[in-house]
């Protein structure tokens, strides 16, 4: 009779042990599969059975085939596909000129796309994602080198909304960016003013205090320098930890730790 009970006992749990282990297994299989390559990005997987050739002709579907090819790297069509979505769909221009500047680095293409969708409307400052035309115009001209334009720019960003809503509704990256402009020509003061704000929008910042470092040491005050770039390496680790991979702030201006490192190598106290 104990046998009996026994077994009774022992028979639901060998089969919640065998779901179990089913269970692992599946849930093995799926991790698997999740690491593997995606070949395309969530929002073109719906649409893989479709061929970019035989799709109709319309501002959505010309821009599926850009990106299906930028997805796979054949750069050469998706370069000739976004080419005709601006061609053809002039609304496109600015998602074109932001994707050859962020994406593929082909700043005079950039900039093209950039001016050819800001013209659709001279007088009023197009929002492209979360960034003004005139600010990623300001980052294509950096890239270029030109300096005096890119200042230009940021400044017809920046400054009409900081003159309507106020600074503390710009993007502290946006500072960043004039502030970095400003530096190259030798206007350090100028560069310290908007890393100020920068600093009031996000206090956190390792890109700030790195620049404002830059700054700092440009007008030899090297004692406030290499607190700001000790600031910048414990913003950068405390940041890095909080998220995982290449953690970069702000893709348009990144900014590394052996910069940081280096920066403050060359600022070690003296010894008396």
């Amino acid at each position: 009779m104990k046998y009996v009970l026994f077994l009774s006992l022992l028979l639901p749990l060998s089969a919640f042990a065998q779901d179990g282990e089913k269970q692992l297994k599946s849930c093995a299989s799926m991790l698997t599969n999740n690491r593997q390559p995606q070949r395309f990005p969530f929002f073109l997987t719906g649409r893989r059975t479709n061929q970019p050739d035989t799709l109709s002709a319309s501002a959505q579907n010309y821009r599926y085939r850009a990106f299906s090819y930028l997805w796979q790297n054949d750069y050469e069509a998706a370069t000739l596909w976004m080419e005709k979505t601006g061609d053809n769909y002039p609304k496109e221009n600015g998602m074109i000129g932001e994707v050859y500047l962020s994406k593929l680095q082909d700043y005079p293409r950039a900039l093209r796309h950039l001016d050819a969708y800001d013209a659709l409307t001279p007088y009023f400052d197009d929002m492209i994602g979360n960034n003004p035309v005139s600010y990623l115009r300001g980052l294509t001209y950096r890239n270029l080198g030109n300096h005096t334009k890119a200042l230009e720019q940021f400044c017809i960003g920046i400054d009409s909304l900081a003159l309507k809503h106020g600074a503390e509704w710009v993007n502290y990256k946006h500072f960043v960016s004039r502030a970095m402009s400003y530096i190259a020509t030798g206007q350090a003061d100028k560069a310290l003013v908007d890393l100020a704000k920068a600093n009031k929008n996000f206090s956190r910042s390792a890109l700030v205090a790195y620049h404002r470092g830059r700054a700092l040491l440009q007008l030899s005050r090297t004692a406030e320098a290499r607190t700001a770039f000790q600031d910048a390496s414990f913003f950068y680790k405390a940041l890095r930890a909080e998220r995982t991979g290449d953690y970069q702030e702000d893709d348009y201006n990144p900014v590394y730790e052996e910069e940081i490192d280096e920066a403050l190598s060359q600022l070690k106290p003296t010894k008396p």
